[in-house]
């Protein structure tokens, strides 16, 4: 019989995987109760992103964070082409 468990790294990426798609859900929900505008949302990302670029070099998978900072450029980069709730995009 096989072992069907994930191996740890399969698992950490579950993880990760799993965490984007709840992020990304909420911050949908945020903008379209108007909670936050997508440019409030994207000043949030980027300021993650300096963060992590700060502390990028204090890590022992430089790899990680660089792909880490290229996830949320495309994230940032995402939700700032997103339209604002209540504007007509008819126009």
């Amino acid at each position: 019989m096989t072992d069907m468990r994930p191996s740890e790294s399969e698992r950490h990426f579950a993880e990760g995987e799993a965490a984007l798609m709840l992020v990304e859900c909420l911050m949908l929900a945020l903008v379209e109760q108007e909670l936050l505008t997508p440019n409030q949302l994207t000043e949030a990302i980027e300021t993650v992103i300096s963060v992590k670029r700060q502390s990028s070099g204090d890590t022992e998978h430089p790899t990680v964070s660089n792909a880490a900072i290229a996830l949320l450029s495309g994230i940032a980069n995402s939700v700032s082409a997103t339209p604002a709730v209540g504007i007509d995009r008819r126009l």
